[in-house]
């Protein structure tokens, strides 16, 4: 029970970042559909369950692949590498305090954090999301349910075909982003339990996509901003929202510094140097811009995410059946 626990907010802990949280991925992918966007949230709660089971049941096959894949490999870094720079640059953007030794003294700590996470791994990450991922989660419903209304709601259609291939588009990015993650965690879980994580996982992060998504059609006018959730709040609800968004980029980050970090041992010895690749690199990146991270790199992470998935689930999956149809066939 408490290793399912453990792997559900891991998961949501991993795909809960800057983009998700403060609205803007889900602009990107979903509400600016419309009317579209439900169906396609649907979708998503589909092959989410699917994408998190197969990693999941081809937890060690998934890392053994991706070490002795380089293509996937360099796949998986740059997917993570776009991700953290994401986070860093939220985090960043919600720091932006006139006192510039609050904003110093907390960005210090999510990279003390980070080196935490860097250097005892996998228990250090379930500890720190035991304590962050519920009480970022328990927040941010409570926050949007105090903007939720279905009687105002007012439907646009736009881009309808098209919105189907975004929301798989989203699905494969955010699972790719937690794929090392999620195939680490398989270890501890029975093949019960294994199900039970993918489908509650994926249900949580869709029922609250859902919520988020009405709330956002509800405020058309902010989708043009860069955390369109957090711009919809005003006084004390604007500064929680700003805490659980704040809290959003953390556990992502965090996640991404392990994944990063457990990937890059298996090709390098020098700890420094994938200190660098993990967290310096993706700080260096971040410089860029939230805004130009979510537009433009995240749609190119996704398409990455279909290769790496097919890479580390796929094929796994019809090479078993196919040696099971020919080892069938050699007594037949």
């Amino acid at each position: 029970m408490k290793n399912s626990i453990l792997a559900i907010l891991a998961i949501i802990g991993s795909i809960v970042g800057s983009g998700f949280i403060s609205g803007k991925e889900i602009v990107v992918f979903f509400s600016r559909f419309g009317v579209y966007s439900f169906p396609c949230i649907f979708l998503a709660f589909i092959i989410l369950f699917v994408l998190i089971k197969l990693l999941l049941d081809y937890g060690p096959s998934s890392i053994e692949r991706l070490n002795n894949s380089k293509i996937a490999f360099f796949i998986n870094f740059a997917i993570s590498l776009f991700f953290s720079a994401a986070m860093f640059a939220g985090i960043i953007k919600l720091l932006n305090f006139e006192n510039k030794i609050i904003s110093f003294l907390i960005f210090s700590f999510v990279l003390l954090l980070s080196f935490f996470v860097f250097r005892f791994g996998i228990g250090s990450l379930n500890k720190i999301n035991l304590i962050l991922v519920p009480f970022m989660l328990i927040l941010f419903v409570g926050l949007l349910f105090s903007k939720f209304s279905l009687k105002s709601l007012q439907f646009s259609s736009s881009f309808g075909g098209v919105s189907f291939i975004y929301s798989i588009l989203y699905v494969f990015l955010n699972t790719a982003n937690g794929g090392v993650l999620i195939s680490t965690m398989a270890k501890k879980l029975s093949v019960k339990q294994k199900t039970q994580v993918a489908f509650f996982s994926a249900l949580t992060l869709s029922v609250v996509l859902l919520i988020a998504n009405v709330v956002l059609l509800l405020n058309p006018t902010s989708f043009d901003c860069a955390m369109p959730l957090v711009s919809i709040f005003s006084g004390v609800r604007h500064l929680i929202m700003t805490i659980v968004v704040f809290v959003g980029c953390l556990t992502t980050l965090l996640t991404l510094v392990y994944s990063l970090s457990t990937s890059l041992r298996g090709l390098c010895k020098n700890e420094f140097l994938i200190y660098f690749a993990s967290v310096i690199l993706p700080l260096l990146l971040s410089l860029c811009g939230f805004n130009f991270i979510v537009e433009y790199l995240y749609p190119i992470a996704s398409v990455l995410g279909i290769y790496l998935l097919c890479e580390l689930s796929f094929i796994p999956l019809f090479k078993r059946k196919y040696k099971k149809k020919h080892s069938a066939s050699k007594y037949t």
